[in-house]
């Protein structure tokens, strides 16, 4: 027999773990780390918490791979950070520091997974309506003069 070290007692078994209804949250990032992948990438996993509404103090995540095997999902991925930088007014973003405690808004659906039902994937990120920073939803070309200056491996990579 083994002793769990807690009471179950003590938790909130009633938890809502159903997903959030489709539409826009305003949120705040709450953890923000490069992962390796199953597959021997890197993806930066995002955690959101909602900061108003009745889904307020829910959380959401975000997957985003910026270094994968297929060329596609990790020009998503890179795409993905773009909006996020751009959305929280950082688009010169270089580590996932710089994502903590920022405050912005979200689109969020439901999606059907196969193996887990029904669950919400972030579809939009823009900045909340509260900062003068413009929605951005396709990522902005280097300046000329420092396209050449630009490494190859983006900054959140080189750690």
């Amino acid at each position: 027999m083994a002793q769990l070290g807690f009471n179950a007692g003590d938790y909130d078994h009633t938890d809502d773990i159903s997903p959030l209804p489709a539409g826009d949250y305003v949120v705040v990032v709450t953890d923000a780390r490069l992962i390796p992948t199953k597959s021997g990438g890197r993806m930066v996993t995002v955690t959101y918490k909602v900061m108003e509404g009745q889904s307020q103090g829910r959380s959401l995540w975000s997957n985003h791979n910026i270094y994968n095997q297929s060329d596609k999902a990790q020009e998503i991925g890179r795409k993905e950070i773009s909006r996020i930088a751009h959305a929280i007014g950082q688009p010169q973003l270089s580590d996932t520091d710089q994502l903590l405690n920022q405050v912005m808004t979200i689109s969020v659906i439901i999606k059907q997974d196969p193996g887990y039902g029904p669950k919400n994937e972030v579809k939009k990120w823009v900045a909340h309506n509260n900062r003068q920073q413009s929605p951005v939803t396709h990522e902005q070309p280097p300046h000329p003069a420092t396209a050449a200056a630009q490494p190859s491996t983006p900054p959140w990579g080189q750690k």
